[in-house]
């Protein structure tokens, strides 16, 4: 109910202009709230073709859900705005550290975000690594964090294991993360995953809704052209999803199937994938401007009248093809990894029951195995 009146205000007061009379104003405000449902169809359906009812609870679900889009999304703004702010006083330190003559007139806290006020420009290099560092690296090292730990907050997770440090060698501060059983041989073991991908991507929905509604709402003004066919296009974009399923996966083979993961491990892979999203034009959660979706999906802005030739759009669109083309072996790995985590955990709990140091063996063996094949390919 909070969410919807939410969302309902947000698209009232997102009506541009906001002198128009009262039914024109209503009716843009009623073509708002049609592009934010609009919007939000994709992924709607994403979760309830994925959910099963056999190995889910709907409420904890929307709990994770909701919990996301609200705190989880407060959470991620303000820990960007801040870590970016660090971010960037430390490379304007090491890069450019004339900026911090302005400091008897701007308070140091605020001096990263009101260079273009004060007309100062800093290199491009100091641009460039800044924005980089924030970006690429910081935002999403918070976002897929803070994810799997909405996740692992709202839903206690059926698992076999757990993840316990233990000293690694004789040096006292060296530890590693070693999956230890929580159940006895007797007792039934988990040997499904689908509720780790289903809450993980309820909380991945979460974050993406609340900032593709954002997005939506900031780009209303007539100018702004094709707002449906851009809203749905940030609805059907799958960087949140295949980066909460991949994390999803990996926290499953650690917390059902026993392999032993850090987290940095279990994270990492969607980091990177997010990073790169980033870095091709999808804005991190701190960056407010909304003006420009196409950039932020690799989508060609449409223009009318525009010479449309397919000699001018084959270079271009290499760097396309080329991100297209991860997005779907992140895809294939996504959908692979889901029956073998099951498939897996099943074998543990049949031919290798009671064999725990077999099974292992197994699992070493096979990963052993992989990597030859591919040195040899």
């Amino acid at each position: 109910g909070f969410s919807m009146l939410g969302v309902a205000l947000m698209s009232y007061c997102a009506v541009s202009p906001r002198t128009l009379p009262f039914p024109e104003y209503n009716r843009l405000f009623l073509h708002n709230l049609s592009i934010v449902w609009l919007a939000a169809w994709a992924p709607i359906i994403s979760l309830i073709a994925v959910y099963d009812g056999k190995y889910n609870n709907i409420n904890t679900a929307i709990g994770t859900f909701y919990i996301s889009l609200t705190l989880g999304y407060t959470l991620a703004f303000l820990s960007e705005v801040a870590v970016t702010t660090i971010v960037r006083l430390g490379v304007f330190k090491i890069w450019e550290p004339d900026i911090f003559s302005l400091t008897s007139e701007v308070p140091t806290p605020i001096l990263p975000w009101v260079l273009r006020e004060k007309a100062y420009k800093p290199k491009r290099i100091t641009l460039f690594v800044a924005d980089f560092a924030s970006s690429c690296i910081a935002a999403p090292i918070i976002e897929e964090v803070l994810k799997l730990k909405i996740c692992q907050w709202t839903s206690k997770l059926p698992r076999n294991f757990k993840a316990v440090k233990v000293q690694k060698g004789k040096r006292k501060r060296s530890k590693k993360t070693v999956a230890q059983p929580v159940r006895s041989i007797d007792a039934p073991q988990v040997t499904n995953v689908n509720c780790y991908v289903v809450q993980m991507l309820a909380a991945s929905l979460g974050l993406k809704l609340f900032d593709i509604t954002r997005r939506i709402l900031m780009y209303t003004k007539k100018s702004d052209e094709h707002k449906h066919f851009f809203a749905v296009a940030r609805g059907v974009y799958p960087i949140h999803e295949l980066c909460g399923t991949m994390t999803a996966l990996l926290l499953a083979r650690r917390d059902v199937v026993g392999i032993d993961l850090s987290i940095w491990k279990i994270v990492g892979p969607a980091i990177v994938i997010h990073g790169l999203a980033n870095f091709r034009g999808m804005k991190p959660i701190f960056k407010w401007n909304a003006s420009t979706p196409w950039s932020e999906m690799q989508i060609p802005p449409f223009k009318a009248g525009s010479d449309f030739s397919f000699t001018h759009l084959i270079p271009t669109s290499y760097a396309k093809i080329v991100w297209t083309t991860i997005l779907l072996r992140v895809f294939g790995f996504c959908v692979k990894n889901y029956y073998l985590t099951g498939r897996q955990a099943m074998k543990r709990t049949t031919t290798y029951s009671g064999k725990l140091h077999a099974f292992e063996a197994k699992l070493h063996t096979d990963s052993f195995l992989k990597k030859a094949k591919k040195d040899q390919s």
